[in-house]
């Protein structure tokens, strides 16, 4: 089990959130947890330097959220897309 700790800039504000990734079994698995809540790390894509996962957050409103980014053995960072109306970056480091 691996836990990153990651900072979410959107055009809101910066927000703080913790992934938990099992990716020794067969089709990775994540949650991620943050102030708010948390929930799975749907269509979680883990492997060979690149990440990719989406989430439902129900606030400030109800929207999905699509990460997309690269990582290495201690560090990740990549972009996300906040439902249809915004876009931001995440980056984040291995806890």
């Amino acid at each position: 089990m691996q836990v990153w700790k990651i900072s979410i800039a959107s055009p809101t504000g910066t927000f703080e959130a913790m992934l938990h990734i099992n990716s020794e079994c067969s089709n990775p698995v994540g949650e991620m947890r943050a102030k708010n809540g948390s929930g799975p790390m749907n269509d979680l894509k883990f492997g060979s330097g690149t990440i990719g996962w989406a989430t439902k957050v129900e606030r400030p409103m109800p929207m999905k959220l699509v990460f997309k980014g690269k990582y290495d053995e201690r560090t990740m960072s990549g972009t996300v897309k906040f439902g249809i109306f915004a876009s931001g970056t995440f980056a984040g480091v291995l806890a």
